[in-house]
Order: C-alpha cells, then structure tokens, then sequence
C-alpha cells in the first residue's frame, strides 16, 4: 500500500529505485548476518547493483517538484519488502508456496481492515479492473519466482537481483508514460545489466 501511495503522489522514475534500494539492503544484511559468503566477483555485483539503484533513482526535474515525501514514504515501502524478502527466506524449503498463500491472505484482510475503519470503498473504479487483476498476476508471479529463486540461491545474491526492476521500471515509464531518462539514469541501467553479469557468472 505504501509503495502505490509512493508511485501515486511521486515520480515513478524515482520512486521505483528508492523501494529498491532500500528492499536490497535489509536482505544484503540479513544474509551476510547469517552466513551467505558469496564469490568476490558476486559481491563487486552486489556493490555495483546498489551503484545502479542510486543512479537510475537521479531525477532533478523531480527534486524541484518536491516529492521528499513521497520518497520517505517509498524508503518506508522499501523497508517493507526486504523485510518480506527475508520473511520467505526463513520459510522451510517443504512448505511449498503456503507461505505466499498466507502473505495474500494477511495483505487482503489488513487492506479490508483498513477500509472498514476508514470508510473506504473498496469498488474499482470505471475500467480500472483489468488493469488491477494484470497487476496482481504479475505481483504474484513475481513472488513466486522470488521464492523459488531464493531456495536455489544466496538470499544476498537473490534479493539483489530482484532490486534491479527499476531498470525496467525506467523504460517502461518512458515508453507507457513519456518519462525522460537523464543520462546518468542510463548509465545505471547500464550499471544494472553489468551487475546481473557479475552475479551471474560468479
């Protein structure tokens, strides 16, 4: 919730790498916290995923419109997801997808909570209903390659490559919204497919 809250009242192109930086970090501690010891090759990956997230998240033209707190408020989306992120690598690797089952059950009655003790309607607007459903497809398909990923993999390797999105994120904006990349926004994406390379020969 705080994430589209962010996405509705900030910049995408900035919003997007400040949830992610921040969802990467936690995960990054976490792993290396508790014994995830990747090759040196993976780690300068890791170093230059971070580099990316902070670059594609430069947006001046944003700056001047004042979205400081939309960005608190995608810092606080962020804490959120690397706190998810570590919370599924904790699941044992027998309990199959039941841990995303009760991830969806938990976010559907917190949002139906909130409704009811804020008076909100929960009804779609006009034409918003296949828009939502594409958007929940994709955010549960998304969790289930997270956690099939992370039983393969580092949490500290896994959970930064997830981070990366806003790199799409970024051309998708363009193409779909008609945001303008900055040049040192490209050259993060560019820094972004060269970490996925690190990490992924590592």
């Amino acid at each position: 919730m705080l994430f589209y809250r962010a996405l509705a009242t900030g910049v995408m192109s900035v919003v997007a790498p400040v949830a992610a930086v921040t969802s990467a970090a936690l995960p990054v501690l976490f792993g290396l916290a508790t014994g995830d010891r990747p090759e040196p090759m993976a780690l300068a990956g890791v170093a230059l995923a971070l580099g990316a997230v902070l670059l594609v998240s430069q947006d001046r033209s944003a700056a001047r419109g004042g979205s400081f707190a939309s960005v608190l408020v995608a810092l606080a989306a962020g804490a959120g997801f690397g706190g998810f992120f570590v919370l599924l690598a904790m699941a044992p690797d027998g309990s199959g997808l039941w841990p995303l089952v009760g991830a969806r059950l938990s976010s559907v009655t917190l949002v139906a909570l909130i409704a009811v003790t804020t008076g909100r309607a929960l009804r779609p607007g006009r034409g918003a209903l296949p828009v939502i459903a594409a958007a929940g497809m994709l955010d549960m398909a998304a969790n289930v390659l997270y956690l099939l990923a992370q039983r393969q993999g580092m949490l500290s390797l896994v959970a930064v490559l997830v981070s990366l999105y806003p790199a799409s994120t970024l051309l998708l904006a363009r193409q779909v919204l008609g945001e303008r990349l900055h040049p040192i926004q490209i050259t993060g994406v560019a820094c972004a497919l060269g970490a996925v390379a690190l990490i992924a020969v590592a």
